[in-house]
Protein backbone atom coordinates (compact mmCIF):
# COMPACT_ATOMS: atom_id res chain seq x y z
CA UNK A 1 0.00 0.00 0.00
CA UNK A 2 1.50 3.20 -0.72
CA UNK A 3 2.37 5.59 1.71
CA UNK A 4 0.40 9.01 1.95
CA UNK A 5 2.70 11.54 0.18
CA UNK A 6 4.44 14.60 2.05
CA UNK A 7 5.72 17.93 0.75
CA UNK A 8 8.70 18.81 1.88
CA UNK A 9 10.06 22.54 1.95
CA UNK A 10 13.29 23.86 3.31
CA UNK A 11 16.91 22.09 4.10
CA UNK A 12 16.58 18.69 5.07
CA UNK A 13 16.23 17.79 8.54
CA UNK A 14 19.06 18.28 10.45
CA UNK A 15 18.69 16.78 13.91
CA UNK A 16 16.17 14.54 14.99
CA UNK A 17 17.23 11.85 12.49
CA UNK A 18 16.09 8.49 14.23
CA UNK A 19 12.58 10.11 14.85
CA UNK A 20 12.55 10.74 10.75
CA UNK A 21 13.58 7.63 9.90
CA UNK A 22 12.24 4.93 12.36
CA UNK A 23 8.69 7.19 12.50
CA UNK A 24 8.10 9.48 10.43
CA UNK A 25 9.65 7.67 6.95
CA UNK A 26 7.22 4.75 8.20
CA UNK A 27 4.29 6.27 7.75
CA UNK A 28 4.85 8.64 4.85
CA UNK A 29 6.79 9.16 1.69
CA UNK A 30 8.72 12.97 1.49
CA UNK A 31 8.72 14.92 -1.62
CA UNK A 32 10.85 17.60 -1.74
CA UNK A 33 10.04 20.72 -3.20
CA UNK A 34 12.49 21.58 -6.27
CA UNK A 35 10.52 24.42 -7.35
CA UNK A 36 12.75 27.77 -5.83
CA UNK A 37 10.74 30.77 -6.98
CA UNK A 38 6.63 31.75 -6.47
CA UNK A 39 6.24 31.16 -10.41
CA UNK A 40 8.10 27.61 -10.25
CA UNK A 41 6.17 26.63 -7.67
CA UNK A 42 2.62 28.08 -8.42
CA UNK A 43 3.40 25.92 -12.06
CA UNK A 44 4.61 22.57 -9.95
CA UNK A 45 1.01 22.96 -8.44
CA UNK A 46 -0.68 23.69 -11.46
CA UNK A 47 0.79 20.53 -12.92
CA UNK A 48 0.30 18.42 -9.94
CA UNK A 49 3.57 17.72 -9.89
CA UNK A 50 3.92 16.33 -6.31
CA UNK A 51 0.66 14.45 -6.87
CA UNK A 52 -2.01 14.16 -4.29
CA UNK A 53 0.48 14.95 -0.92
CA UNK A 54 -1.51 15.19 2.39
CA UNK A 55 0.92 17.17 3.81
CA UNK A 56 3.38 20.29 3.88
CA UNK A 57 6.51 19.72 5.50
CA UNK A 58 8.09 22.97 6.74
CA UNK A 59 11.26 21.97 9.42
CA UNK A 60 13.40 25.40 9.37
CA UNK A 61 12.02 28.58 9.41
CA UNK A 62 15.10 30.05 7.64
CA UNK A 63 14.09 27.76 4.61
CA UNK A 64 11.19 26.89 2.16
CA UNK A 65 10.18 30.17 1.88
CA UNK A 66 10.96 30.52 -1.30
CA UNK A 67 7.38 30.88 -2.61
CA UNK A 68 6.81 33.57 -0.90
CA UNK A 69 3.32 34.70 0.69
CA UNK A 70 1.06 31.96 1.57
CA UNK A 71 -1.99 33.74 0.19
CA UNK A 72 -5.20 32.62 -1.93
CA UNK A 73 -3.11 32.55 -5.42
CA UNK A 74 -1.17 29.79 -3.54
CA UNK A 75 -3.65 27.94 -1.54
CA UNK A 76 -6.75 27.40 -3.73
CA UNK A 77 -3.87 25.58 -5.97
CA UNK A 78 -3.21 22.79 -3.34
CA UNK A 79 -5.13 19.38 -3.59
CA UNK A 80 -7.76 18.19 -1.81
CA UNK A 81 -5.58 15.86 -0.52
CA UNK A 82 -3.67 18.07 1.86
CA UNK A 83 -4.64 17.88 5.35
CA UNK A 84 -2.16 19.80 7.71
CA UNK A 85 0.68 22.53 6.83
CA UNK A 86 2.94 21.75 9.65
CA UNK A 87 5.83 24.12 10.32
CA UNK A 88 8.78 25.49 12.60
CA UNK A 89 8.76 28.69 13.89
CA UNK A 90 5.94 30.44 16.22
CA UNK A 91 5.28 33.40 13.60
CA UNK A 92 2.78 32.63 11.28
CA UNK A 93 2.32 36.48 9.36
CA UNK A 94 3.57 34.40 6.18
CA UNK A 95 0.72 32.78 5.63
CA UNK A 96 -2.80 33.18 5.61
CA UNK A 97 -3.77 30.60 7.61
CA UNK A 98 -7.49 31.32 8.10
CA UNK A 99 -8.05 30.78 4.07
CA UNK A 100 -5.75 26.98 5.09
CA UNK A 101 -8.39 26.57 7.53
CA UNK A 102 -11.28 27.56 5.32
CA UNK A 103 -10.09 24.33 2.69
CA UNK A 104 -9.83 22.37 6.26
CA UNK A 105 -5.77 22.82 6.25
CA UNK A 106 -4.63 22.66 9.94
CA UNK A 107 -1.55 25.17 10.18
CA UNK A 108 0.36 23.79 13.17
CA UNK A 109 3.64 26.14 14.19
CA UNK A 110 5.93 25.24 16.39
CA UNK A 111 4.03 26.50 19.97
CA UNK A 112 6.37 25.70 23.06
CA UNK A 113 9.25 24.83 21.23
CA UNK A 114 10.85 28.57 21.81
CA UNK A 115 8.62 29.27 25.28
CA UNK A 116 11.79 29.16 27.00
CA UNK A 117 13.85 30.41 24.96
CA UNK A 118 11.70 34.01 24.22
CA UNK A 119 10.84 34.04 27.89
CA UNK A 120 14.24 34.20 28.89
CA UNK A 121 15.42 36.65 26.33
CA UNK A 122 12.11 38.75 27.66
CA UNK A 123 13.61 38.72 31.00
CA UNK A 124 16.66 39.57 29.68
CA UNK A 125 14.97 43.08 28.18
CA UNK A 126 13.23 43.94 31.33
CA UNK A 127 16.23 44.02 33.05
CA UNK A 128 18.26 45.83 30.47
CA UNK A 129 15.35 48.76 30.47
CA UNK A 130 14.96 49.18 33.96
CA UNK A 131 19.07 48.94 34.55
CA UNK A 132 20.21 50.58 31.28
CA UNK A 133 22.43 47.50 30.71
CA UNK A 134 22.67 48.53 27.12
CA UNK A 135 24.10 52.22 27.61
CA UNK A 136 27.03 50.37 30.16
CA UNK A 137 27.76 48.09 27.49
CA UNK A 138 28.38 50.67 24.85
CA UNK A 139 29.97 52.91 27.28
CA UNK A 140 32.42 49.83 28.23
CA UNK A 141 32.88 49.19 24.83
CA UNK A 142 34.68 52.49 23.90
CA UNK A 143 37.79 51.57 26.38
CA UNK A 144 37.22 54.68 26.97
CA UNK A 145 38.31 55.54 30.86
CA UNK A 146 36.31 59.07 30.89
CA UNK A 147 33.15 57.92 29.01
CA UNK A 148 33.48 54.56 31.79
CA UNK A 149 33.65 56.89 35.34
CA UNK A 150 30.88 59.06 33.53
CA UNK A 151 28.63 56.26 32.53
CA UNK A 152 29.32 54.35 35.50
CA UNK A 153 28.23 57.50 37.57
CA UNK A 154 25.24 58.74 35.48
CA UNK A 155 23.47 54.92 35.55
CA UNK A 156 23.04 55.30 39.34
CA UNK A 157 21.34 57.93 39.19
CA UNK A 158 18.68 56.60 36.16
CA UNK A 159 17.84 53.80 36.91
CA UNK A 160 15.60 51.37 38.76
CA UNK A 161 15.19 47.81 39.97
CA UNK A 162 12.09 45.76 38.33
CA UNK A 163 11.44 45.00 41.86
CA UNK A 164 7.88 46.54 42.99
CA UNK A 165 7.08 47.82 39.59
CA UNK A 166 4.27 46.77 37.31
CA UNK A 167 4.63 44.50 34.29
CA UNK A 168 1.67 44.54 31.70
CA UNK A 169 1.51 41.73 29.19
CA UNK A 170 -0.07 42.05 26.11
CA UNK A 171 -1.61 38.88 25.47
CA UNK A 172 -1.09 36.00 28.27
CA UNK A 173 0.22 32.36 25.86
CA UNK A 174 2.34 30.27 27.19
CA UNK A 175 5.20 32.27 26.64
CA UNK A 176 3.87 34.94 28.34
CA UNK A 177 2.76 32.63 31.30
CA UNK A 178 6.43 31.82 31.60
CA UNK A 179 7.53 35.65 31.60
CA UNK A 180 5.42 36.21 34.04
CA UNK A 181 6.94 33.59 36.68
CA UNK A 182 10.35 34.96 36.18
CA UNK A 183 9.31 38.10 36.35
CA UNK A 184 7.49 37.60 39.55
CA UNK A 185 11.35 36.08 40.61
CA UNK A 186 12.68 39.76 40.47
CA UNK A 187 9.75 40.94 42.48
CA UNK A 188 7.61 42.57 39.89
CA UNK A 189 3.47 42.91 39.94
CA UNK A 190 2.21 41.12 36.65
CA UNK A 191 -1.05 42.77 34.86
CA UNK A 192 -2.89 41.10 31.49
CA UNK A 193 -4.88 42.23 29.12
CA UNK A 194 -6.14 39.29 26.47
CA UNK A 195 -8.95 38.99 24.46
CA UNK A 196 -9.80 35.32 26.22
CA UNK A 197 -9.37 35.93 29.67
CA UNK A 198 -7.88 33.23 31.38
CA UNK A 199 -9.63 30.88 34.35
CA UNK A 200 -10.05 32.37 37.54
CA UNK A 201 -8.06 29.09 38.74
CA UNK A 202 -5.15 30.42 36.10
CA UNK A 203 -5.42 33.83 37.19
CA UNK A 204 -4.98 32.56 40.70
CA UNK A 205 -2.28 29.88 40.31
CA UNK A 206 -0.31 32.60 38.23
CA UNK A 207 -0.67 35.26 40.72
CA UNK A 208 -2.18 37.98 37.40
CA UNK A 209 -4.64 40.80 37.25
CA UNK A 210 -6.38 40.84 34.15
CA UNK A 211 -7.76 43.99 32.56
CA UNK A 212 -10.66 44.37 30.14
CA UNK A 213 -9.19 46.30 27.74
CA UNK A 214 -5.34 47.63 26.18
CA UNK A 215 -5.81 50.70 27.62
CA UNK A 216 -6.84 49.53 30.92
CA UNK A 217 -3.52 47.79 30.81
CA UNK A 218 -1.58 50.57 29.60
CA UNK A 219 -2.08 53.24 32.18
CA UNK A 220 -1.05 51.18 34.88
CA UNK A 221 2.07 49.39 33.86
CA UNK A 222 5.67 50.42 34.12
CA UNK A 223 6.86 48.04 31.32
CA UNK A 224 4.90 46.60 28.78
CA UNK A 225 5.35 43.42 27.00
CA UNK A 226 3.78 42.62 24.05
CA UNK A 227 2.51 38.77 23.02
CA UNK A 228 0.44 38.60 20.35
CA UNK A 229 1.04 37.36 16.57
CA UNK A 230 0.79 39.50 13.69
CA UNK A 231 -2.54 39.56 11.96
CA UNK A 232 -4.55 42.61 10.82
CA UNK A 233 -5.97 43.18 14.03
CA UNK A 234 -2.68 43.74 15.32
CA UNK A 235 -0.36 45.54 12.94
CA UNK A 236 0.44 48.86 15.11
CA UNK A 237 -1.36 47.80 17.93
CA UNK A 238 1.24 50.24 20.08
CA UNK A 239 0.51 53.46 17.75
CA UNK A 240 0.41 56.97 18.83
CA UNK A 241 -2.66 57.41 20.78
CA UNK A 242 -1.73 53.99 22.66
CA UNK A 243 1.87 55.19 24.18
CA UNK A 244 0.37 58.62 24.91
CA UNK A 245 -1.65 56.41 27.64
CA UNK A 246 1.33 54.66 28.92
CA UNK A 247 2.50 56.17 32.06
CA UNK A 248 5.35 58.71 31.27
CA UNK A 249 9.07 56.95 31.84
CA UNK A 250 7.30 53.84 31.17
CA UNK A 251 9.19 51.00 28.94
CA UNK A 252 8.27 48.46 26.08
CA UNK A 253 9.70 45.48 24.97
CA UNK A 254 8.61 43.75 22.03
CA UNK A 255 9.52 40.11 21.50
CA UNK A 256 6.29 39.63 18.93
CA UNK A 257 6.77 41.23 15.28
CA UNK A 258 8.33 44.37 14.58
CA UNK A 259 4.55 45.82 12.95
CA UNK A 260 2.96 45.66 15.96
CA UNK A 261 4.62 48.74 16.69
CA UNK A 262 4.25 51.93 15.04
CA UNK A 263 8.12 52.52 14.92
CA UNK A 264 7.50 56.30 13.94
CA UNK A 265 5.15 56.52 16.65
CA UNK A 266 8.14 54.79 19.06
CA UNK A 267 10.51 56.81 17.94
CA UNK A 268 8.73 59.95 19.19
CA UNK A 269 8.08 58.94 22.65
CA UNK A 270 11.53 57.67 23.14
CA UNK A 271 12.85 61.12 21.91
CA UNK A 272 10.31 63.41 23.95
CA UNK A 273 11.25 60.88 26.74
CA UNK A 274 7.31 60.12 27.16
CA UNK A 275 9.25 56.09 27.09
CA UNK A 276 12.18 55.60 29.06
CA UNK A 277 13.52 52.90 27.42
CA UNK A 278 12.59 49.88 25.04
CA UNK A 279 13.79 46.39 24.27
CA UNK A 280 13.20 45.63 20.72
CA UNK A 281 14.12 41.60 19.66
CA UNK A 282 12.31 41.91 16.12
CA UNK A 283 12.20 45.39 13.56
CA UNK A 284 9.66 46.81 12.06
CA UNK A 285 11.74 46.72 8.51
CA UNK A 286 13.13 43.31 9.48
CA UNK A 287 16.32 42.94 8.76
CA UNK A 288 17.56 46.61 8.56
CA UNK A 289 17.36 47.87 12.18
CA UNK A 290 16.60 51.84 12.61
CA UNK A 291 19.92 53.87 12.37
CA UNK A 292 17.45 56.29 14.88
CA UNK A 293 16.57 53.38 17.15
CA UNK A 294 20.20 52.11 16.75
CA UNK A 295 21.85 55.18 18.18
CA UNK A 296 19.65 55.80 21.09
CA UNK A 297 22.04 54.48 24.37
CA UNK A 298 18.26 53.40 26.40
CA UNK A 299 16.98 51.24 23.50
CA UNK A 300 18.28 47.28 23.65
CA UNK A 301 18.36 46.04 20.48
CA UNK A 302 18.81 42.21 19.26
CA UNK A 303 18.45 40.87 15.75
CA UNK A 304 15.24 38.48 16.18
CA UNK A 305 16.44 35.95 18.41
CA UNK A 306 14.26 35.40 21.14
CA UNK A 307 13.78 32.00 20.96
CA UNK A 308 17.08 31.29 18.85
CA UNK A 309 18.56 28.57 20.66
CA UNK A 310 19.46 24.98 19.93
CA UNK A 311 16.52 23.44 22.28
CA UNK A 312 14.52 25.10 20.04
CA UNK A 313 15.60 24.58 16.52
CA UNK A 314 15.51 20.72 17.47
CA UNK A 315 12.05 20.85 18.73
CA UNK A 316 10.84 23.02 16.00
CA UNK A 317 11.55 19.77 13.72
CA UNK A 318 10.68 17.12 15.80
CA UNK A 319 7.06 18.92 16.69
CA UNK A 320 6.35 19.37 12.95
CA UNK A 321 6.73 15.86 12.59
CA UNK A 322 4.64 14.99 15.06
CA UNK A 323 1.77 17.03 14.29
CA UNK A 324 1.96 15.69 10.99
CA UNK A 325 1.62 11.90 12.23
CA UNK A 326 -1.25 13.15 14.68
CA UNK A 327 -3.71 14.30 11.51
CA UNK A 328 -2.90 12.01 8.80
CA UNK A 329 -3.62 8.24 9.37
CA UNK A 330 -1.74 5.81 7.31
CA UNK A 331 -3.97 6.23 3.81
CA UNK A 332 -3.64 9.86 4.07
CA UNK A 333 -7.02 10.24 6.15
CA UNK A 334 -8.00 12.18 9.00
CA UNK A 335 -7.08 10.73 12.63
CA UNK A 336 -6.70 13.87 14.37
CA UNK A 337 -5.54 17.34 15.14
CA UNK A 338 -2.00 18.60 15.46
CA UNK A 339 -0.87 19.63 18.87
CA UNK A 340 0.26 23.03 18.40
CA UNK A 341 -3.26 24.37 15.55
CA UNK A 342 -3.41 28.05 15.08
CA UNK A 343 -6.43 28.06 12.70
CA UNK A 344 -8.53 25.58 14.75
CA UNK A 345 -11.78 27.56 14.79
CA UNK A 346 -11.80 27.76 10.88
CA UNK A 347 -10.81 24.11 10.47
CA UNK A 348 -13.80 22.85 12.96
CA UNK A 349 -16.07 24.76 10.97
CA UNK A 350 -14.88 23.59 8.00
CA UNK A 351 -15.17 19.71 9.28
CA UNK A 352 -18.53 20.25 10.85
CA UNK A 353 -20.29 21.45 7.46
CA UNK A 354 -18.44 18.29 5.49
CA UNK A 355 -20.30 15.86 8.35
Amino acid sequence: MAKPVVLHLGDPIKYNHDFYNNEFLARSEVIRNDALDRQSFIQALKDRKYGDFVAIFRPHFQSGGEMGQWDDELITLLPQSVRIFASAGAGFNWADVEALGRRGIWYANGAGASDEAVSDTTLYMILSVFRNFTRAQLAARTVDPDIFTATHKLIATISHNPSGHILGLVGLGNISKKVARKAQALGMEVHYYDVARQSFESEMSLNVRFHDSLESLLKVSDCVSLHTPLNQHTRHLINRETLSLMKPGARLINTARGEVVEEEALIEALENGSLAAAGLDVHYHEPQVSPRLAAMENVTLTTHIAGGALNTRINFELNAMKNILATVGPTGERIGQPATPVNAREVLEYLKAQS
